[in-house]
């Protein structure tokens, strides 16, 4: 009984190290879009928190104001249709106004999951193109690896045409 107890916690402890080690490793997703409007008008839209779960399909609520510091709160939708999904508080670490603006959210403690967005706003001869960035880090970030590669580009892709659409008006 006391080796197989053994074994399970050096099971356990190699198992936590691995963890421990690949979430140090950053994932990024990234996504781009041309939008035929200047860049002050895309920044208009970014930065008007309140209004996100009115034009952005992954969004069922949204409250905050978009300056350094402050916390927001942020409702994503449920792959169930009329549901909540996750909820969570990022924090703004960063913004240039129109170009730059970056959040980071995280679970618990940010060495378990952090998630930071982030959207560049660059100005081209046709409007603006901007990149849109989510990064992942943390302990229980291998574990999510391909959950986060299948399902993050769509969503951000959505919330990009639903962007363009509005910002295009």
């Amino acid at each position: 009984m006391k080796k197989t107890i053994l074994i399970l916690s050096a099971l356990l402890f190699i198992g936590i190290l691995y963890l421990a080690i690949e979430g140090r490793n950053m994932q990024e997703i990234k996504t781009e879009i041309e939008i035929s409007a200047p860049p002050s008008k895309v920044w208009g839209i970014i930065k008007d928190i309140e209004k996100w779960q009115e034009w952005s399909p992954t969004i069922n609520a949204s409250q905050g104001i978009a300056s350094i510091g402050s916390k927001l709160s942020i409702t994503m939708m449920s792959e169930e249709k009329g549901k909540d999904g996750p909820k969570y508080t990022p924090i703004i670490l960063k913004l240039e106004e129109p170009k730059y603006f970056h959040w980071r959210a995280h679970m618990m403690a940010e060495f378990i999951f952090t998630n930071d967005k982030i959207f560049l706003l660059e100005e081209i001869s046709t409007g603006t193109k901007v990149t849109h960035i989510e990064t992942f880090k943390g302990l229980i970030t291998p574990m999510f690896r391909g959950k986060i590669e299948k399902g993050v580009p769509p969503m951000l892709n959505l919330m990009n045409e639903a962007l363009k659409d509005l910002a295009e008006k």
